[in-house]
């Protein structure tokens, strides 16, 4: 299954800030589950933010119901620690477990900027590369696109280098435009954020909605030429009384 890795949400990443930009509070925590239709079958995806001191941690949990279970367990869990400084995110350390009935692949990352290094592993093969300031991962690239956005400081086309295992990949983000959705919590207004691949034509989009701190609702997936549709259902604020907006949803 070639959407378990969930890509998708590498194209809310950003490079770094101007740092003119204003710099809001940190992001309160949340848990958020998101759900697509795949197949036939239901792909089910909690994304969830936590502070831990003065460093957050992210993590992401997806997994598949329906007639696929029958094969086995497809899940895919990872999660990154990343320190907030001004308007500069650092990944810390990450670690990602993807689980299908043919095999099992485990990844761990370590980020030492003092070096400007990456160590970590890939099942049992171990890797030391070089990366450069401003270097995101999966999910702290989400993050910095929800800041950057709160900042106001996403308003053109910008680069940004992310690390997918023991590769660097470079992403051209873009603003389309704005667009008023409806979704399980709601109508809001969005800002349209696409990522393009150097590499590839394939162009994926993420709507980020104002009213909620720029939180993605909706999230485009392609896989084999086909794209799918990750729409948030369920929105849970750890305090809702630092949670964006007035209005409790």
């Amino acid at each position: 299954m070639h959407w378990l890795p969930l890509t998708l949400l590498m194209l809310a990443g950003i490079a770094n800030a101007p740092a003119s930009a204003s710099t809001p509070e940190p992001f309160p925590g949340y848990t958020a589950t998101y759900e697509a239709s795949v197949f036939g079958n239901t792909l089910t995806v909690q994304s969830t933010l936590s502070h831990e001191g003065e460093n957050l941690r992210m993590a992401m949990d997806a997994h598949v119901s329906g007639y696929l279970r029958l094969l086995g367990r497809f899940e895919f869990n990872r999660e990154t620690l990343f320190q907030v400084d001004g308007t500069e995110i650092r990944p810390l350390q990450s670690r990602s477990v993807q689980i299908t009935p043919r095999r099992e692949r485990r990844v761990e990352t370590r980020f030492d900027w003092t070096s400007g290094r990456a160590q970590g592993r890939v099942g049992q093969d171990h890797f030391d590369l070089e990366v450069p300031e401003g270097t995101q991962d999966f999910l702290s690239s989400i993050y910095l696109t929800m800041d950057a956005l709160r900042r106001g400081a996403l308003e053109n086309v910008m680069q940004v280098t992310i690390l997918e295992r023991t590769r660097l990949r470079s992403y051209r983000m873009g603003r389309e435009g704005t667009e008023r959705l409806d979704t399980a919590l709601g109508r809001f207004d969005t800002v349209q954020i696409t990522r393009r691949d150097a590499d590839s034509d394939v162009a994926l989009s993420s709507w980020f909605a104002k009213d909620l701190g720029y939180l993605p609702v909706r999230l485009d997936y392609e896989a084999d030429g086909s794209i799918y549709q990750l729409n948030l259902t369920r929105l849970e604020w750890h305090d809702p009384l630092t949670a964006p907006g007035t209005d409790s949803r």
